[in-house]
């Protein structure tokens, strides 16, 4: 059962610092990060293998689907610091896997203050706030105990254009 509470997030030890299945956790977040890259591509359909190829009827091949996948580059109409949006945690439902602290590449979430017992990890909390991505809602998924929030996104898209 410790190597399954591991891989799902329920880890009881404090950190993953000296322990035997620090691997099993890196592969969690490694095949987390995976499926959140697979979801943001919408062009990417997944297929049988077992299917044969449709024959072309026309020599007009199709044009590849690369266009709708493009990610259109964000900027801000006003500056960061006037744009309320960042994440908050819960801290009730946070388990202190740090997942999030993982994934989010401008430095959101750093630990807690330690369990005064020292059973429990530490919890994390918002530590830079305004350095969260205006719209990104990459952690909110990768949270196995569901303890991030974002605010609604439609009350933020009057603070993005989007460019080509």
């Amino acid at each position: 059962m410790l190597l399954l509470d591991c891989f799902f997030g329920r880890c009881s030890k404090p950190s993953c610092d000296d322990c035997a299945l620090r691997l099993v956790r890196s592969l969690r977040i490694a095949l987390k990060s995976r499926a959140m890259r697979r979801c943001e591509d919408t062009a990417v359909e997944a297929t049988a293998t077992c299917k044969k190829p449709e024959p072309v009827l026309s020599p007009v091949t199709k044009a590849p689907q690369k266009q709708d996948a493009i990610k259109k580059r964000k900027r801000l109409l006003a500056p960061r610091e006037e744009i309320a949006w960042y994440p908050t945690i819960k801290p009730d439902l946070c388990n202190g896997c740090g997942d999030c602290k993982v994934l989010c590449k401008p430095g959101v979430f750093e630990p807690g203050p330690p369990d005064p017992a020292g059973i429990q990890r530490p919890k994390l909390v918002v530590a830079r706030p305004y350095n969260c991505l205006v719209l990104c809602t990459r952690c909110v998924p990768i949270c196995t105990s569901g303890a991030i929030i974002l605010p609604p996104k439609e009350d933020f898209e009057r603070y993005v254009e989007y460019l080509d």
